[in-house]
């Protein structure tokens, strides 16, 4: 699994309902780490240029965009949809692992992308005269894949130029059936011996990554999944506060605007609101200082992620 990258100069700490929310940037590897509410995001997103992000938690990481140091270590890719800025490394990953001698790298993506993809990696062995391992899987919203025992991930479609996918990781246990709760451990175990199942599957989504979208997904009643998510990464392209014609190129070109980001914002039911994918038309100081003028029960919630 990656390794987080060690704090230095400009990293920040500050307390959260969920713990210590760890704020960093490597500039020697050009990642960003922020670690809240129980997960640890490590990468890069920065809107049409790069993203790719890390969750070591989880042992996954969404879209590459390029491959940022570290994501050689990831196996498991989930890929919200095909711009280059989100799938631009994939060619490059597969071989990279390839060469290392490293199990396949196995991607999902939206179902429409599959053929597409075989296509491309059908030239980039004949031009690299070497047929990198890939295992490749289509979904369509509503898949759920199996990360590991206790953690699998839900697609869900999101509103894009192009057909997209955001994912929902969670973690996955069995908890007593609620008929059976409080009794004395003896009972349970008479029970089991009777051949009962006092058992039950118990899902609770944890992160929620929506790659690029308008705001149409989190308003939608289909997203409420990725609404619950203990930590849920959104979007923001735009951060040109009451710019109405900003609004709408950024909605032309199936991204978010700050302004719809705060008015559907309380719909969110989690902990930690990561904004992500800003242009880079905007500083992280003009982000910050926006944030800082939000509702102080928003802006509680509300982290940044990208430099």
């Amino acid at each position: 699994m990656a390794r987080a990258p060690c704090l230095c100069k400009g990293s920040d700490e500050r307390a959260s309902e969920g713990g210590m929310t760890s704020i960093a940037h490597d500039a020697s590897r050009g990642l960003d780490r922020l670690h809240v509410a129980g997960v640890t995001l490590t990468g890069v997103t920065r809107g049409g240029v790069e993203t790719c992000l890390m969750a070591k938690e989880f042992g996954v990481m969404f879209d590459i965009g390029m491959c940022p140091p570290g994501a050689q270590r990831y196996s498991t890719a989930l890929i919200s949809h095909a711009h280059a800025d989100h799938l631009g490394g994939v060619a490059y990953l597969a071989s990279l692992r390839s060469m290392l001698g490293q199990p396949p790298l196995t991607l999902h993506v939206p179902a429409e992308t599959v053929e597409p993809l075989e296509r491309l990696f059908d030239v980039w062995a004949e031009l690299e005269g070497y047929r990198a391992r890939v295992e490749l899987f289509g979904h369509a919203p509503g898949d759920t894949v199996s990360i590991r025992r206790d953690v699998q991930a839900t697609c869900l479609r999101t509103t894009h130029r192009v057909p997209s996918l955001a994912w929902v990781i969670e973690r996955v246990s069995r908890r007593l059936k609620p008929e059976y709760q409080g009794l004395e451990g003896a009972a349970i175990k008479a029970l089991r011996q009777r051949g009962e199942e006092v058992t039950e599957e118990h899902r609770a989504p944890e992160l929620c990554v929506t790659g690029d979208t308008q705001i149409e997904f989190l308003l939608s009643d289909e997203s409420a999944l990725a609404r619950q998510a203990r930590v849920l990464v959104h979007e923001v392209t735009s951060w040109d506060v009451g710019d109405a014609q900003a609004k709408a190129r950024t909605r032309k070109w199936g991204h978010t605007h700050i302004d719809e980001l705060v008015a559907a914002a309380e719909r969110f039911e989690g902990e930690a609101l990561v904004l992500v994918h800003r242009s880079m038309r905007h500083s992280r100081q003009e982000a910050e200082a926006v944030v800082a003028r939000m509702p102080p029960a928003l802006r509680e919630r509300v982290h940044l992620l990208g430099g």
